[in-house]
């Protein structure tokens, strides 16, 4: 399944969801009235519904009084639950963070002096390199010995890993990158949202069974200085309406952790399958199950608030010895066969024969290969790649495919790169305070003029440690070769979520008047800097997030004739050129460009930010195409540069559609 049919799935099974959760809520607000009649009754009420001798008359239900009654108990109910799911919302508004924190997680940092803290971190930087996303925080639980992790957040750009102390410490390197590859195949499938909205739900659905047993200890306690009177019966009646509330909100909640736990098992099992697909190695992810599967407890958490997020968790958090109905994850054995058609079921001869190594890996011990040892190994369409500089034909489905769905290729190469670059570089990256100043030093204008107001910029807004910093970051990035630029920066954009709200304010002002100063910007820079300002300020909750409001190009023509117009422009040298590219794109959609024709391009960046925006609001099938067309006018003219696959992955991360950096580097090596 590719990137944007998962992306679909995703939206169709949270509305599945949210509608079977609203039909349970609305069960629970029928049997609440009739709760209520029947308390009326116990009190001797003189409600419309009983007649003479208290006999009950069906057609009474339908009478002005209990229709305004039940309209009544409609709109207390789903208050109670409103205010719960939104009170949990809120809780959770800071997305993944505040998911790891609630657990009581601790954020990593790089340069850990704890080793298979160090790898745990390597790990996830491959994996977010060889995705095409920024590098996101990584939690660990020390509280918890048992091996598990699980990915939250609301989008890409607030997601988070948290793993327990005993997932870094009692497996080995391929079994802990089968784990993270599981919880990023739960990033790019879109799972994290559906969850966070799960929490939301459930919590408002338990609010109702917590108000009963609060009502029913108030009137137990009211009731033991009460007669026979009255008041005597007015507390019998709030008994027993708080014992039945409690019921129905326990009932309710029941219900809605089987369809949570059943939504979940299907959702893990894909999970598993992107996995195996992300690392080409079966035996990573299936060893991990494996050794939890050595002890039915050892996937447990204890952490208070665990269980709200059971779902989200790579294991039952509660043991294989509570696999059942409600079991959020399907039972291990089942689950290992599905990757492992081999497995027998015998866990100790797995715990016999598994390497016991934790910490050494590849790139803990053995220098890293370069993107030219590495050529010979990545094909496209079965043919291996040629040298630097050679032309070579795209099929642009492949590089579609590769969107939201890596593959051990672009770990490899995300390995590459790293070991390729400085290690003063990237420590420099890995440094919230480094990496300000690497940005900084990224707008730098070559102009010694320019360059000089831009450093005096710097010292004013950011002090003259960050101008000392920007000026020995700035000689680093002289020699860093250019394909490596986006896919690197991916590292800064994960680094710079560390920055609170105020820090990054102060940090956009700095950019903002850089910016101005050169007054040129390439549009490799716009790109990255928008995409940059965006996953910052969603990070951070500066930025609301949207919701698909276009399910097709209807409405959003302008913005694609202008997208594409723009490929166009910057991949070809004269207007004849990039006017038969953008029929080339035009015929490959005509849905979005069928009518539109290549003007040239007249707008500022600031406007073509808000077409960036606006095109993100479309459904994952619309972006899709746009991206198809965008690389039908890329290789019209059968030549495919650096900056051009920079351009499109800039544009596509820009759209929340990661690609690999092995993708553009790809492209870029076509390049004649």
């Amino acid at each position: 399944m590719d990137f944007f049919a998962s992306q679909d799935l995703a939206r169709r099974n949270t509305r599945k969801l949210v509608i079977l959760l609203i039909l349970a809520v609305l069960a629970m607000c029928f049997a609440v009235y009739g709760l209520v009649l029947l308390i009326l009754a116990l009190t001797n009420s003189q409600n419309a519904v009983f007649r003479g001798e208290h006999a009950f008359h069906w057609t009474m239900l339908a009478s002005p009084e209990n229709l305004l009654l039940l309209g009544g108990v409609f709109v207390v109910i789903l208050l109670i639950v409103s205010a719960g799911s939104a009170f949990k919302v809120a809780e959770l508004r800071t997305g993944g963070s505040g998911v790891a924190e609630m657990l009581g997680g601790r954020r990593l940092v790089p340069g850990s002096a704890d080793l298979a803290e160090r790898r745990v971190l390597n790990v996830v930087e491959e994996m977010a390199l060889a995705s095409g996303v920024a590098v996101p925080p990584v939690y660990v639980l020390d509280n918890e010995t048992g091996i598990n992790a699980f990915a939250a957040g609301h989008t890409i750009d607030d997601a988070v890993i948290g793993v327990n102390r005993g997932t870094i410490e009692k497996l080995n390197r391929d079994e802990l990158q089968g784990v993270i590859a599981h919880e990023f195949s739960h990033i790019l499938n879109g799972d994290m949202r559906m969850s966070l909205r799960m929490i939301g739900l459930l919590h408002g659905i338990q609010a109702l069974a917590l108000l009963g047993l609060m009502l029913f200890r108030m009137a137990a306690h009211a009731s033991r200085g009460s007669s026979r009177n009255k008041g005597g019966q007015a507390a019998l009646g709030l008994i027993v309406f708080g014992l039945g509330l409690y019921a129905i909100g326990a009932i309710g909640l029941l219900f809605a952790r089987i369809i949570k736990a059943s939504v979940s098992r299907q959702r893990e099992y894909l999970a598993d399958a992107s996995a195996v697909q992300f690392t080409r190695n079966p035996e990573g992810i299936a060893g991990a199950l494996k050794v939890i599967g050595l002890d039915a407890h050892t996937s447990q958490v204890d952490a208070p608030n665990a269980e709200t997020i059971s779902h989200m968790f790579f294991a039952n958090m509660m043991g294989e010895l509570h696999a059942n109905l409600f079991a959020t994850h399907p039972p291990l054995i089942p689950r290992i066969q599905r990757i492992d058609p081999r497995f027998s079921g015998d866990f100790q001869e797995y715990g016999r024969t598994r390497s016991k190594a934790t910490v050494v890996g590849p790139r803990e011990s053995a220098p890293a290969k370069t993107p030219t040892d590495l050529r010979g190994k990545f094909g496209m369409m079965g043919r291996e790649m040629g040298p630097l500089g050679k032309s070579f034909p795209i099929d642009p489905a492949i590089l579609i495919a590769a969107i939201g769905a890596p593959s051990d290729d672009d770990v490899v190469y995300s390995q590459a790169l790293i070991g390729n670059a400085s290690p003063a570089l990237l420590e420099a990256m890995r440094d919230p305070f480094s990496a300000r100043c690497l940005v900084f030093a990224s707008l730098l204008c070559p102009s010694l003029e320019v360059r000089r107001v831009q450093v005096e910029i710097i010292n004013g807004l950011a002090g003259e440690a960050s101008r000392r910093e920007t000026l020995r970051v700035a000689k680093l990035l002289e020699s860093l070769d250019s394909r490596m630029r986006l896919p690197l920066f991916e590292i800064v954009q994960g680094t710079l979520t560390a920055l609170s709200a105020p820090q990054y304010l102060e940090f956009q002002k700095v950019v903002v008047r850089l910016i101005d100063a050169d007054q040129q910007l390439s549009l490799f820079e716009f790109f990255l800097m928008h995409h940059l300002m965006v996953h910052l300020e969603r990070h951070l909750g500066l930025r609301k997030r949207q919701k698909v409001r276009y399910e097709s190009a209807v409405g959003l023509e302008r913005e694609m004739e202008l997208a594409v117009s723009v490929v166009c422009r910057f991949g070809h040298e004269n207007a004849n050129d990039a006017a038969a590219a953008f029929q080339a794109a035009a015929q490959s959609y005509p849905e979005g460009l069928g009518s539109s024709r290549y003007t040239g391009v007249n707008s500022s960046f600031t406007e073509f930010s808000a077409v960036l925006d606006k095109l993100n609001l479309a459904a994952p099938q619309v972006k899709k195409q746009l991206l198809e067309a965008l690389l039908r006018a890329i290789i019209h003219d059968e030549r495919i540069t650096v900056e051009e696959a920079e351009l499109y992955r800039a544009i596509a991360e820009s759209l929340d559609c990661p690609v690999p950096p092995l993708a553009a580097t790809a492209i870029g090596s076509f390049a004649q």
